[in-house]
């Protein structure tokens, strides 16, 4: 392999040697220094492959062999620059481009982070970029100790952290801490009170004293477990009371929608601007100065990938569109399908915790707009510590 890449470097051709004795040719080159490799038989004679430089010496071998050589091609570095001695613009456009990929290698043109589970990836690459790893830095002002030591101090969650700056491209490698249990390091007594009104339907105590039943009815703040109990030996002992009491609560959820109202809504007219990105920097490919008294903006990159990696580099496309105001007037229908996603909103994200018993939805129709009453039952666990102080 080395040899054949001298060979091309300096340059050699493949040639033809027809004539009267061409093992004699081979012979004589072989007593001149002359080195020829590759010969092989044809029909008048042999063809095989010499050097450049041995070449233009051969004739003396080649007239008391009684041979006649012809060159079949031309091969290697110097023949191929020889088609372009003309064209100055192409070796120095090769040597150019050369120079850019050697300074561009010197920026940190990727990054990636392993190992964050329960941390954010956008968290970590914050933290990274103000210590000075960040696409577009230069490789050799990073310092990959210092910004491994900042991020570990700035994210709790972090145990372990490891910067590695390979070529253009960063790798980071996080271990996350191991979750602590909660535990609970309220040690005050405490009883359980209701947090709401509602009827017992179950209960169940962990600590404490229990005061109510199933199928009590009882009102918010009522005591419904003690901490206050008493040991085999009659004397007061004071614990922190646990337990679930789950009890029906009636809810009720009122709703108003106008009769007509205005709405903003994105219109068909927008204006686009193009941006080229390229390790942090923009650069605007187009002109576009349009703006609209109201509008929404909006940015959608398309960065190139080669081999599924990410390059910083892509166009970006900046849109602002339009925002219209419409005029809307809703009929009783229209009403209805507002008021029970609202409802069902409500179900879910306020009242999430509880299970639904009971539901009943009244709709009226007033001078100004349309009304909404939903009545709910709920079975949620109505328990509520509330702490005590001891005095002895």
């Amino acid at each position: 392999m080395l040899v054949s890449f001298f060979r091309y470097a300096k340059g050699f051709v493949e040639f033809t040697a027809e004539g009267r004795s061409p093992e004699r040719f081979m012979n004589l080159c072989a007593q001149r220094g002359i080195n020829l490799w590759g010969a092989r038989p044809v029909s008048k004679g042999i063809q095989g492959r010499m050097s450049a430089k041995d070449y233009k010496g051969i004739r003396p071998a080649a007239r008391r062999a009684g041979v006649r050589t012809r060159i079949v091609k031309k091969r290697g570095a110097p023949f191929y620059a020889a088609r372009y001695r003309g064209r100055i613009g192409i070796p120095i456009g090769a040597a150019l481009g050369i120079a850019l990929l050697i300074f561009l290698s010197n920026f940190i043109w990727t990054i990636h982070i392993s190992g964050a589970e329960h941390v954010s990836e956008q968290r970590l690459l914050r933290f990274l970029s103000e210590s000075g790893i960040k696409v577009g830095a230069f490789r050799n002002a990073a310092d990959a100790r210092q910004a491994k030591r900042d991020v570990l101090l700035k994210v709790d969650e972090l145990g372990w952290m490891s910067v590695n700056i390979i070529g253009s491209h960063a790798e980071i490698e996080v271990r996350e801490k191991a979750r602590k249990p909660e535990l609970e390091d309220n040690l005050n007594p405490c009883n359980i009170k209701a947090s709401a009104d509602g009827v017992i339907t179950k209960i169940f105590i962990g600590n404490g004293v229990s005061n109510v039943k199933e199928g009590s009815g009882v009102a918010k703040g009522d005591l419904l477990v003690s901490g206050l109990g008493t040991t085999k030996r009659n004397t007061v002992r004071y614990v922190r009371a646990k337990a679930e009491i789950y009890a029906d609560v009636n809810s009720a959820k009122e709703l108003k929608l106008p009769k007509s109202y205005t709405y903003n809504s994105i219109s068909e007219n927008k204006t686009e601007r193009s941006l080229f990105r390229f390790l942090g920097f923009s650069l605007p490919c187009s002109l576009s100065f349009r703006s609209f008294d109201s509008s929404a903006y909006s940015v959608s990159e398309r960065p190139l990938e080669i081999n599924g990696v990410e390059l910083p580099l892509g166009i970006a496309v900046e849109s602002e569109h339009e925002l219209k105001s419409d005029g809307v007037s809703p009929g009783r229908e229209q009403a209805e399908r507002v008021f029970n996603t609202s409802l069902l909103l409500y179900e879910i994200f306020e009242r999430g915790s509880g299970k639904e018993v009971k539901k009943k939805v009244s709709i009226t129709e007033g001078a100004d707009g349309y009304f909404c009453k939903a009545d709910y039952v709920f079975n949620e666990n109505i328990a509520e510590s509330v702490d005590f102080s001891v005095e002895e």
